[in-house]
C-alpha cells in the first residue's frame, strides 16, 4: 500500500494568491519597492558569489557546501525570476527611473542559471560525448590536446 499522500494537481485558485502578489509588485505604487528589492537580490548575488569563491573553488567543496550552494543559486534564480515577470508590465523608462533595467536582471538570471548548470546541472552523457567529440577531434591547428 502507497503510505504517500495523493497530490491534488494545482487548480487556478491556487495561483490565484501568487498572482496577487505579482499584481501588487506591478502596481505603480510599488516601483519604487520593486527597485528596492532589485538592489536587495543584487547584494544577495554579491555575497554569495564572495562565499562562492571561497567555499566553492579556493577549497574543496564540503557535502554541506554543495547542498547550500544549490539551494542558494536555486533561490537567487527563483527570486530573479519573479522580479523579470514582476517588470514585464512596466515601461523601461518607469523601471528606469527606479534602477532596473531588464536586461541587467536577465544577464545576471542567465549567469545564475548557468551556475547551477555547472556545479548542479545533470549534462546527459550524449552531451557530453558531443562535446567531448567536438574538442579532441578538432582540426590540429584548434586542438590544443593534440599540438
Amino acid at each position: 500500500m502507497n503510505t504517500l499522500a495523493k497530490v491534488e494537481p494545482v487548480s487556478t485558485q491556487q495561483w490565484e494568491f501568487v498572482k496577487g502578489l505579482l499584481h501588487d509588485l506591478e502596481a505603480e505604487e510599488t516601483r519604487e519597492a520593486l527597485g528596492s528589492h532589485f538592489g536587495q537580490w543584487r547584494l544577495s548575488i554579491k555575497a554569495f558569489r564572495r562565499v562562492e569563491a571561497l567555499r566553492m573553488t579556493l577549497i574543496e567543496p564540503t557535502e554541506l557546501d554543495l547542498a547550500f550552494h544549490k539551494a542558494c543559486v536555486a533561490e537567487l534564480i527563483a527570486f530573479g525570476t519573479l522580479l523579470e515577470i514582476s517588470t514585464r508590465e512596466h515601461k523601461d523608462e518607469d523601471l528606469a527611473k527606479h534602477g532596473i533595467e531588464r536586461k541587467v536582471i536577465e544577464a545576471l538570471l542567465a549567469d545564475l542559471q548557468n551556475t547551477f548548470d555547472e556545479w548542479h546541472g545533470q549534462v546527459p552523457e550524449s552531451k557530453i560525448n558531443d562535446l567531448k567529440q567536438r574538442i579532441f577531434n578538432a582540426a590540429p591547428e584548434l586542438n590544443l590536446a593534440n599540438p
